[in-house]
């Protein structure tokens, strides 16, 4: 590194290492976690496709592009720092697993993305570890700092012990929680890695990842001891922390400072609105020490426009420098004892040696020349568990069933739920750490709630929380916001690439009303019918089913089971039972053609039935639900014989049989 502070875009930077390539897991883990913006600006990271600027029908663009990642990608936060935000709840396929540390707050900041390339299949982890939390605040406005490195499968790496640890830990510490599948995944790949005996090679220190919050794991000070002590002991310390203790003197930084005895050190004032956010005691303790206060160059923390509100500090980083080496610790740790501890907070950060540079290195902080003005320190985790209620719940589509779980000491009091002061449910006595299951009229309440909002409001006695609903069976969610006609469904099928149905949806959002603000999913009718009538006859529904057919099995010799689900048993705007269903209303329609679209679904269930038994017996509910649908043949040919004569009802004999006879010719 030279001495110009490094920059970029957090979400860039992301993009920019996944390159394209077909992601298979991913896992963030979060302190503050703003379910809405994640979903908008961070998750579309993971998808090298292009979304529509209204939120709206950018969400419908993203519960496509998840399709193949059902049940692989998942966010781990802290319950007690649920940001509902202005961007709308949670709405699409991604596992909201709360996590509750019995020593401190999950304070981690990382993301992890397993993909593969698309030519040579090999498999590669990039790894995000960093000081933003998944928040607007932290990915767009704040100052932060994030070190990103990429693994292959397979191959040799010193981070493997310390990632298997942290993984590990976060598997216990969601334990509550079954819905590990990307984690585990994550896991596996890590485990397969060789490990490094050696701290460097070459004489450049290989990157170290350190966990903390549990037993056996080590504090900063020691890690750094332990990794590259030698290389520190005499070196410049810069640390750049936001939050400090509430105390006269600090002592992570007095433990730093004995241990590495650094020739100068520079910590960042916190400040806010020019005032120094700190003890005016610990202010004069540093610099009796020997130290310096800095702040970050004005043209980092500038908001832009003149008269712009400064942008708030909230990297963490830990620097050690001098003539010819830079040594960098960079994640989550605040120079706070929560942090810095063995067993206090759960924290992630990675030590990274910086490029050798031929230009003088010198501090990144400006020092502080002027005694500042004092106001109260406020902790990051301030009032983050004020209005805190220990309460989980879950809510599966595909089973309707809905859950919930209470985290707190002893039997629950009585728990209230609601929304926008409407009930939907009420527990009481509750043991501690059980999945309970609700009634059936407390879980239609929640699942007609999940239609609109995945937030709810707990109360107990005059306190209340935020609770963020865990939703699984995503493939039987009913669609954000459309529904397509059966002649746009046969349309949908028949486009060929991911692009083709990314424009295809756009331009059906486009046409429903009252877009222009929408910023949370809304079921909305699609008006008017495609211009190529091709699609409402006989060659359109054969086309499309052809089409259909061939990308269901493709998804099942790919092991894409969930790309199968979502289309043959989903609730999705184009799944096959939505299909039959819309049939079966569509009163109005031509007989025939709805007679002639429920033989083709009948003609697909009953070869993936017989060519995909176990697919077919995974899927109960699903199965259940198309075979019920799929009855409304009967109802249909009745229709049929009473607008016609006997030849009708000896011709429909013969058709049918052959019809489904033929199966098995279904193209694929």
């Amino acid at each position: 590194m030279s001495e110009a502070i490094p920059r970029a875009v957090l979400t860039e930077a992301l993009r920019e290492k996944i390159n394209g390539r077909r992601v298979l897991a991913a896992v963030f883990c979060t302190f503050r976690f703003e379910p809405g913006f994640f979903e908008q600006e961070v998750l579309p990271v993971l998808f090298d496709v292009q979304l529509h600027q209204v939120p709206a029908i950018r969400r419908l663009q993203l519960e496509e592009a998840l399709r193949p990642l059902s049940g692989k990608v998942a966010v781990y936060y802290d319950p007690r720092a649920v940001v509902e935000g202005d961007r709308g709840p949670a709405a699409l396929d991604v596992r909201r697993i709360p996590v509750r540390p019995r020593t401190g707050y999950f304070h981690p900041k990382n993301v992890f993305v397993l993909v593969a390339d698309a030519s040579t299949k090999e498999r590669t982890l990039v790894m995000f570890t960093a000081s933003a939390n998944l928040t607007q605040a932290g990915w767009w406005e704040n100052v932060e700092c994030a070190h990103i490195e990429e693994i292959r499968a397979g191959g040799r790496s010193r981070l493997r012990e310390g990632l298997l640890g942290f993984l590990d830990h976060l598997r216990t510490l969601s334990r509550h929680v079954g819905e590990h599948g990307p984690l585990d995944e994550i896991r596996r790949f890590v485990r397969g890695l060789q490990p490094v005996a050696h701290r460097s090679g070459s004489g450049v220190l290989h990157p170290h990842f350190l966990a903390n919050g549990r037993r056996g794991a080590t504090a900063l000070v020691d890690f750094l001891d332990d990794v590259a002590g030698a290389g520190l002991r005499g070196a410049n310390l810069e640390i750049v922390s936001p939050y400090l203790d509430d105390v006269d003197a600090s002592g992570p930084l007095a433990e730093l400072v004995e241990r590495f005895q650094p020739a100068r050190w520079r910590v960042l004032l916190p400040e806010d609105r020019a005032s120094a956010r700190c003890r005016e005691s610990l202010y004069d303790w540093v610099q009796a020490q020997g130290g310096e206060w800095g702040r970050l160059p004005g043209q980092l923390t500038s908001g832009g426009e003149r008269g712009a509100t400064q942008r708030a500090v909230h990297a963490k980083v830990y620097r050690f420098f001098s003539t010819d080496r830079e040594v960098l610790f960079v994640g989550s740790l605040n120079l706070t004892r929560a942090a810095h501890q063995s067993s206090g907070n759960v924290e992630t950060g990675v030590l990274v040696e910086g490029q050798a540079g031929r230009r003088r290195r010198r501090f990144w902080l400006d020092a502080v020349e002027d005694r500042p003005l004092f106001l109260p320190d406020g902790g990051e985790d301030d009032s983050a568990e004020a209005d805190f209620v220990p309460l989980a719940v879950r809510y599966d589509w595909g089973s309707e069933r809905a859950e919930v779980l209470w985290d707190g000491p002893g039997t629950s009091p009585e728990v209230v739920a609601y929304d926008h002061g409407v009930p939907i449910f009420s527990v009481a006595g509750l043991e501690p750490g059980t999945w309970t299951r609700l009634p059936g009229r407390q879980a239609q309440a929640l699942r007609a709630r999940l239609r609109s909002s995945s937030f709810l409001t707990a109360r107990v006695g005059d306190r209340r929380g935020v609770v963020l609903v865990l939703e699984t069976g995503m493939a039987y969610r009913p669609s954000l916001l459309l529904d397509l006609s059966p002649a746009e469904i046969l349309r949908y099928w028949s486009l060929l690439t991911a692009e083709q149905r990314m424009a295809y949806l756009a331009e059906r959002g486009e046409r429903v009303a009252d877009l222009s603000g929408a910023d949370h999913p809304t079921v909305y009718p699609v008006r008017g019918t495609p211009a190529d009538s091709i699609f409402d006859r006989f060659a359109g529904m054969f086309h499309g089913f052809a089409s259909l057919a061939r990308a269901v099995r493709d998804a099942l010799e790919d092991d894409s089971l969930a790309e199968a689900r979502f289309r043959v048993f989903g609730a999705k705007h184009d799944s096959l039972p939505v299909l039959v269903e819309r049939v079966t209303r569509d009163e109005d329609g031509d007989l025939v053609d709805r007679y002639l679209i429920v033989l083709c679904a009948q003609q697909l269930a009953d070869a993936l039935r017989r060519d995909w038994p176990d697919f077919w017996a995974g899927e109960r509910s699903g199965a259940a639900r198309l075979t019920a649908a799929l009855a409304v043949r009967a109802r249909l040919r009745a229709q049929l014989l009473a607008r016609n004569d006997e030849e009708m009802s000896r011709f429909l004999d013969w058709y049918e049989a052959r019809f489904l006879r033929e199966s098995q010719d279904v193209p694929a």
